[in-house]
C-alpha cells in the first residue's frame, strides 16, 4: 500500500509539470499580448525629460513606471494620477515635510511652466555603500510625478553632472 501512494504521488507530480509545461509553451508561441505604453511612449505624453547619455532603459512591468540604468547609478520615473483637488495645498505640505527632513541637505522649488516642482537632495550616508538619492517632485492639476535619481554614495558624484542634465531638462508640454 505505501509503495501504490508513493507511485500516486509521482503521477500527480507528473501530472502538475506537464501542465505547467504545455501551458507555459501555449503562452510563449500565442499572440503576444498587447501591453499599455508607458509615459514616454505615449503620444500624448504631458512631459518630456533627455534621458543622460549611457543610461539604457530597462523593462519595468508596472504601468506609469519607467527606469534607467547606467554602471551603478539608476533614474526611475513614476507618473500617478492626483485625487486632490488643483491649488498649493498638497505642494505646500509637500515642501514643509522635506524641510524638515533631517537627511535632506537640500530642498529647492524649480520653476516649471505648467505645474510646480520641488527638488529634493538627500545627504551622503555614513555608509559609502549604500545608496544617496535626489527626488524631483512635479505636480501638475491631474498628475504627479516622482523622479529618482540615484546610485551608492561612493559613485554619487560621477552622477551628478548627469543627474542635473537630466533635472534641467525636465520640461511639461503645453495642454492641447
Amino acid at each position: 500500500m505505501r509503495c501504490t501512494d508513493l507511485m500516486r504521488g509521482w503521477i500527480v507530480c507528473l501530472a502538475v509539470i506537464l501542465i505547467y509545461s504545455t501551458a507555459y509553451a501555449q503562452k510563449k508561441s500565442g499572440a503576444p499580448e498587447e501591453q499599455e505604453p508607458t509615459a514616454v511612449e505615449q503620444a500624448d505624453r504631458f512631459f518630456d525629460m533627455k534621458v543622460p547619455q549611457g543610461f539604457a532603459s530597462e523593462a519595468v512591468d508596472e504601468p506609469g513606471i519607467l527606469k534607467w540604468k547606467k554602471d551603478s547609478g539608476e533614474i526611475y520615473l513614476v507618473v500617478g494620477n492626483l485625487f486632490t483637488p488643483p491649488g498649493d495645498t498638497l505642494f505646500k505640505a509637500l515642501r514643509e515635510a522635506a524641510d524638515k527632513n533631517k537627511k535632506l541637505e537640500e530642498v529647492r522649488t524649480l520653476q516649471i511652466k505648467g505645474g510646480k516642482a520641488l527638488l529634493c537632495k538627500e545627504k551622503a550616508p555614513d555608509d559609502p555603500g549604500r545608496l544617496r538619492a535626489w527626488h524631483l517632485l512635479v505636480i501638475t492639476k491631474k498628475k504627479m510625478i516622482n523622479l529618482d535619481f540615484s546610485a551608492p554614495a561612493k559613485d554619487f558624484e560621477s552622477f551628478i553632472p548627469a543627474f542635473e542634465g537630466a533635472v534641467n531638462s525636465f520640461k511639461l508640454k503645453p495642454s492641447s
